[in-house]
């Protein structure tokens, strides 16, 4: 076994890895004024801190013990492989990569949705052509490799976040602790609220593990998970979590959040300047995001193509940068056309969380077998506690997953089950259409060596 496919480089160190999980999971707090609009100015904030605590946490210390013993180019869902085959493991990747081509497909509309800060006479098909070149300037942009790839995530997430600080400095005054009231929006029932703001709450942190998907770029993976795990985290939780507070402070209006409320709450709080300041933030961190799940998502169908699970076409990578060009000009065609379809959000936060409790049973089961299976298998970050910590940290995502979805996404479970479905269905097709692909690939057979993660390997190449 070996840590990554044939042909890739590895270019993420802590700090580069660092930035790349900011962008990837948070890219400052923008997008998170219907959290607070339809949950409640108390609930809001408390969901942010119950899912960092019962969901997103756990996913991140889960993702840095079975990195730093198993840090392989596909990550969790050939975890998953290794501890209940290939099929499950299938299932796993397919799931996490058409929750991601929906997932992703949110932020360029989001983009035209701030622009309008700026331009607010821009109309609906002037939007749609915006997005689409966003959409084709980034996948240009990735196919230039990880290095570069990780060293604009770094710039990304200093520019985000320089006016959230000054935002947070000069709002700090007006806090309280009557701006939590009332708890729960006026204009819901308690039990919808919540579970609204629980599925938001999801959503900020739901890919904290899948960056595990790039381990085979990463150098000395073992390391460098868990440090940048530890610098990445408390920043992505301060970046939801004082600007929604400070915001209510500034604006308690909270029924009255547009969707691009913090560039007007910064105009109220310091002029046209710094308005315009903060929605330029807006634009960048929305470009940050779709350009950090480029670099995840597509190395899903990669590594799937490499393993005989997909269709070959999808391994080949660029002989200079050693990036997926197939995955990522198949990816930007799906963007293209959800975003000439699709001009609303929320229900595409809500309706995958369905996609995430499948992912994330196999995800937290597979953490149990592994260490009940393999208990020697070396690790150099281990969550503490024994079995006793490792049941409870898997307490909190298995009570989302089995009593916190059903109650918040009930809407959608139709959606929901044909999403899952998908996965079974896709295994029979590659199965028939890619003869041997059920089994030409078996469960890792052991960590990768120390050689492995000096040298990802050369070979399969295509294109440019």
């Amino acid at each position: 076994m070996t840590g990554g496919a044939p042909g890739l480089k590895r270019g993420l160190g802590v700090l580069s890895l660092t930035g790349t999980i900011f962008i990837f999971i948070a890219s400052g707090p923008y997008g998170l004024e219907p959290m607070v609009r339809e949950a409640g100015p108390g609930a809001g904030p408390l969901m942010l801190v119950l899912a960092l605590l019962f969901w997103g946490l756990s996913h991140a210390l889960v993702a840095s013990e079975l990195s730093s013993a198993m840090p392989v180019e596909g990550g969790f869902f050939r975890w998953i492989g290794t501890a209940f085959g290939e099929f499950w493991g299938f299932q796993a990747g397919w799931w996490y990569w058409i929750k991601m081509l929906a997932d992703t497909s949110i932020y360029p509309i989001l983009f035209t949705q701030y622009l309008k800060f700026w331009v607010p006479g821009i109309g609906p098909w002037e939007e749609r052509l915006l997005r689409i070149v966003i959409i084709w300037i980034f996948v240009a942009i990735n196919l230039r490799g990880i290095r570069a790839g990780g060293r604009l995530a770094v710039a990304f997430t200093i520019f985000i976040m320089a006016p959230f600080a000054w935002f947070i400095l000069k709002g700090a005054p007006a806090f309280s602790l009557d701006l939590f009231r009332p708890f729960i929006s006026e204009s819901k029932a308690t039990l919808p609220a919540l579970g609204f703001g629980l599925m938001f709450g999801m959503w900020c942190y739901n890919t904290l593990d899948s960056v595990s998907i790039i381990a085979g770029e990463v150098e000395t993976p073992r390391r460098t998970f868990v440090r940048a795990y530890a610098i990445a985290i408390p920043l992505i939780f301060l970046a939801y979590f004082l600007p929604m507070v400070i915001g209510l402070g500034i604006d308690h209006n909270y029924a009255g959040w547009t969707d691009h409320h913090y560039s007007t709450m910064a105009r109220q709080l310091g002029g046209a300047w710094f308005g315009a300041w903060v929605a330029l933030g807006a634009l960048v961190s929305n470009l940050s995001i779709f350009h950090g799940a480029l670099m995840v998502n597509t190395r899903v169908p990669m590594v799937l193509a490499d393993r005989g699970q997909f269709p070959r076409g999808f391994a080949s990578l660029g002989r200079r940068y050693g990036t997926p060009w197939v995955a990522l000009l198949f990816d930007g065609c799906v963007y293209t056309t959800i975003a000439l379809l699709v001009d609303q959000f929320s229900d595409i936060v809500i309706s995958i969380q369905w996609l995430n409790t499948g992912i994330y049973t196999l995800f937290y089961l597979t953490f149990l077998k592994l260490r009940w299976k393999q208990p020697d298998l070396p690790r150099s970050f281990r969550i503490p506690g024994g079995w006793p910590g490792a049941i409870a940290i898997c307490t909190g995502p298995f009570l989302v997953c089995w009593i916190g979805v059903p109650i918040g996404a009930w809407q959608f479970l139709w959606l929901g089950l044909l999403a899952l479905l998908s996965g079974p269905i896709a295994w029979v097709a590659m199965t028939r259409l890619l003869p041997g692909a059920a089994g030409r690939h078996g469960a890792l057979d052991g960590p990768p060596s120390e050689n492995d993660e000096r040298n990802p390997g050369s070979g399969n190449s295509g294109s440019p």
